[in-house]
């Protein structure tokens, strides 16, 4: 990623930034970028410190915010983001991803907070053809539906607000939850029970390391960019390449062979649709100069090299 962007280098006034979720794998990188990158006081509470369903408690958050030396942001990462948790629980995902973006965004109203929304790629269907900025989203699943009902509050009650509807992600080490954290150590089994071969499904995405996705966003609101916008890296790839470029860079290549099927194939227990293919074109964010994402596979061979996937390479135990 290119991080000699102009707007990392001007010089602003200390303001506050809030992370909601900041435990999990975006809110964690959100946090660390906030840091490293801009001039801002950072407060990023996990569930247990900020629990998005009390409006009390997020009004008392925003206000710290808003109290803070010039404007500042929330950026809204608390959500329930197990597809299949939503799907069986429709009443607590509506609770968290609802209900909790109602209290921040009606806070955010009443102090004039600028809002950060991170938008799932779930929001769209399944599409055939590349997913522009003016498709019009067709959510599969509950968690999908729930997403959109969510961005729709901010848009509705927020001064200016920037959603970022995000690819599908991959970051955080031991807090990823998605593909990348699921496979890693599903793999490492395989090899040591002398499995030979491991299948993969063919669902096509735009795997996205959440550190990028964090730079990216921020460097739109320092801009004081507004409005929605799509994100994602460079080029598109089947799980089953991801699963490739993995067992490749974790030096594992002479041990597992991967065999491509069908997604229907190790998907069919899943309790949350998914489209078969989604992939962005960035055209606003292009446009305006401000597209800072890289290859998918740079980013993933860069994300692997991490120190805490250590314990994974070809020799070390993943109990070690």
């Amino acid at each position: 990623m290119n991080l000699d962007h102009p707007i990392f280098r001007q010089q602003r006034l200390t303001s506050r930034i809030l992370i909601t979720g900041g435990e999990g794998m975006l809110g964690s990188d959100a946090a660390q970028v906030a840091h490293e990158l801009a001039n801002f006081e950072v407060w990023a509470p996990g569930h247990t410190e900020l629990d998005v369903t009390d409006p009390d408690a997020v009004k008392r958050a925003v206000d710290w915010v808003s109290s803070g030396p010039s404007p500042g942001f929330v950026f809204h990462c608390a959500a329930l983001v197990n597809v299949e948790a939503c799907a069986a629980n429709v009443e607590q995902a509506r609770r968290t991803i609802v209900d909790g973006a109602r209290h921040v965004a009606l806070a955010c109203q009443a102090t004039g907070t600028r809002v950060i929304y991170p938008q799932s790629f779930l929001i769209f269907g399944n599409a055939n053809e590349l997913i522009d900025d003016d498709t019009v989203p067709e959510p599969l699943s509950v968690y999908g539906k729930l997403k959109l009902e969510a961005e729709g509050l901010f848009l509705t009650h927020t001064l200016k607000p920037l959603i970022i509807r995000m690819a599908g992600f991959f970051g955080g080490g031991k807090r990823d939850k998605n593909f990348v954290g699921r496979i890693i150590p599903v793999l490492a089994e395989a090899i040591e029970e002398g499995r030979q071969s491991f299948t993969v499904g063919d669902r096509i995405w735009q795997p996205t390391w959440t550190v990028d996705l964090a730079r990216n966003a921020i460097a739109l609101a320092l801009a004081d960019k507004h409005g929605t916008y799509q994100m994602a890296s460079k080029g598109e790839a089947s799980f089953y390449e991801v699963a490739q470029v993995i067992v490749e860079s974790l030096g594992w290549s002479d041990k597992l062979s991967l065999r491509k099927v069908e997604a229907s194939e190790v998907e069919g227990t899943m309790n949350g649709q998914r489209p078969q293919r989604a992939v962005f074109v960035s055209k606003r964010l292009e446009s305006e100069g401000f597209d800072l994402q890289r290859p998918w596979r740079d980013a993933l061979c860069d994300y692997l090299k991490d120190k805490f996937f250590d314990k994974y390479r070809a020799g070390a135990s993943h109990n070690e």
